[in-house]
């Protein structure tokens, strides 16, 4: 008994100094991680050489991520030094007037698009700042890419999440499909009105009902024929890249029109660059993103291999092989890097970036990243030494227990709650896929059901990882703002997860 309630006070910690004390995220993330130290070793029984791989794994996966997020940073700081997020700010008001689809657009299609091709967070830290320059309120803006993007993660980094549910669980690939686009049907929905709840309440969802409804129907048509095809590394981009089209030529074609003074023709903002000029980076890490993940050729590998262990508890860590690996060619960070010198040489050819202007974008990064690195570190460390130590698992089972049949209801809570400390629906779904599956046969349900639940949930909880949430309000210059965030969004976010359980519950009950 003592154990199952010590397993929940590091995550209780975490909560109660970000939302009631709104204490930055690097403070709150330091006593939270602190706290589950002191819990692994004396509570869990977890053993020295065990913490030492848990903060090992903790590192490495924070390398992995700290890697994008200082190469995302870094493209912004140098793309907007060079003036080019002006003249994408500029043309995006030429071409969609309406700021509400603006920021609809940007904020749930956009995003997800983005979410297909790289993910790990570039998403937010890409078109965050966008919405910002375009004059939109930057707590607003965090909050509604952090949750618009979401319904994409399962199936987005070219299917990273989507084939590690079916590596853990073991199940056929084409059943998982069906039912996460199902439940990634209903988190589309509903974390379009969420945006539209986020830019303006409940008078922006009456307003959004138009636009929602059709342009989800449309997706959601096109992910099924996706993944009817077994294209499943693109479900996202694809599914994304329709609706970016659909929403345009419905705004283009029934709005624009009705009103007065209609010109069909744009004529394109020009500053120091013009438009291909400005989005030529952002264009360079879709298309060597695509390149590199469907070219045969691998590259050059950084692997991170632990060895396992056994708690005092009893409780088994498995070995693992190449728990993170950074491959140079499909890591988000190279591609950006990539995308970021080509900047350099076509703003240099123009004249429009002295070698002066080039360090005070390094400088402006290593500012900005540099308390990031350190929050992110803590709470990543914290997530690992949670998993390791059993805490997690402790959770998981308690929960099952207690909940009996109701069980379904609560199982998108369990990605949630993985997304929510690992920051990774992929990491959230190596923690509870198995569980889940087993946890259903043990029900007598279908694993595959509860499996896509799991994954989709993990999808959505996404949006509330402090990992993101940080990554968001450090693009903004946010920092330390992060509570201000979870305001925004924390109830938005569980309330679809009571939604997917509820529909999960039903589905269990009828089949």
């Amino acid at each position: 008994m003592i154990v199952d309630i010590f397993a929940v006070i590091p995550i209780l910690i975490l909560l109660i100094f970000l939302l009631l004390f709104k204490l930055p995220a690097r403070k709150a993330g330091a006593i939270s991680f602190l706290t589950a130290t002191g819990i692994s070793l004396w509570v869990f029984q977890l053993p020295l050489e065990g913490m030492v791989v848990a903060l090992g794994k903790g590192f490495s996966l924070s390398l992995f991520v700290l890697l994008i997020i200082w190469a995302a940073v870094f493209l912004y700081n140098l793309v907007n030094e060079a003036g080019a997020i002006e003249v994408i700010s500029r043309n995006l008001t030429l071409v969609i007037e309406d700021k509400f689809v603006q920021f609809l657009l940007l904020s749930w299609v956009f995003s997800s698009f983005l979410q297909g091709i790289a993910g790990f967070g570039v998403p937010v830290a890409i078109v965050t700042p966008i919405l910002v320059k375009l004059g939109f309120n930057p707590f607003a803006s965090v909050a509604a890419v952090l949750l618009g993007h979401s319904w994409s993660i399962s199936f987005g980094s070219m299917g990273s999440s989507f084939y590690t549910i079916g590596l853990v669980t073991g199940l056929p690939s084409s059943d998982l499909a069906f039912w996460m686009s199902l439940y990634t049907s209903v988190a589309m929905l509903f974390t379009g009105f969420g945006v539209c709840y986020i830019y303006g309440g409940f008078q922006a969802i009456t307003k959004g009902v138009p636009y929602i409804l059709s342009t989800t129907v449309v997706m959601v048509g096109s992910m099924f024929i996706i993944t009817y095809l077994q294209m499943m590394s693109v479900v996202s981009l694809l599914t994304a890249l329709v609706g970016l089209v659909f929403l345009f030529f419905v705004y283009r074609k029934l709005v624009v029109p009705t009103k007065e003074n209609y010109d069909s023709g744009i004529n394109f903002y020009r500053g120091k660059l013009n438009l291909l000029e400005s989005i030529l980076p952002y264009g360079l890490i879709i298309i060597l993103s695509v390149l590199f993940q469907l070219s045969p050729i691998q590259g050059p590998e950084l692997n991170f291999d632990f060895p396992g262990f056994e708690t005092g508890l009893g409780y088994i860590v498995t070995e693992e092989l190449q728990y993170v690996t950074i491959d140079l060619l499909t890591h988000p960070a190279p591609i950006i890097l990539i995308s970021s010198l080509a900047g350099i040489f076509v703003y240099n050819s123009k004249q429009i970036l002295s070698r002066t202007e080039i360090s005070q974008v390094v400088n402006k990064t290593v500012e900005k990243c540099t308390g990031t690195t350190l929050t992110l570190t803590w709470l990543i460390c914290m997530a690992l030494l949670m998993m390791d130590s059993g805490m997690i698992e402790n959770m998981a089972h308690n929960v099952a227990n207690l909940t009996g049949q109701f069980y379904p209801i609560f199982a998108p809570f369990f990605g949630v709650l993985g997304s929510f400390i690992t920051g990774s629906n992929t990491n959230s779904n190596v923690i509870f896929g198995s569980f889940q599956a087993t946890v259903a046969t043990t029900l007598g349900v279908s694993p595959a059901i509860m499996a896509a639940v799991q994954s989709i949930g993990g999808s959505v909880g996404c949006s509330i990882g402090p990992t993101q949430v940080l990554l968001g309000t450090s693009s903004v210059n946010l920092n330390g703002k992060e509570a201000y965030i979870y305001g925004r969004i924390i109830h938005i976010t569980l309330l679809i997860a009571v939604i997917l359980g509820m529909v999960n519950w039903v589905l269990l009950n009828t089949l």
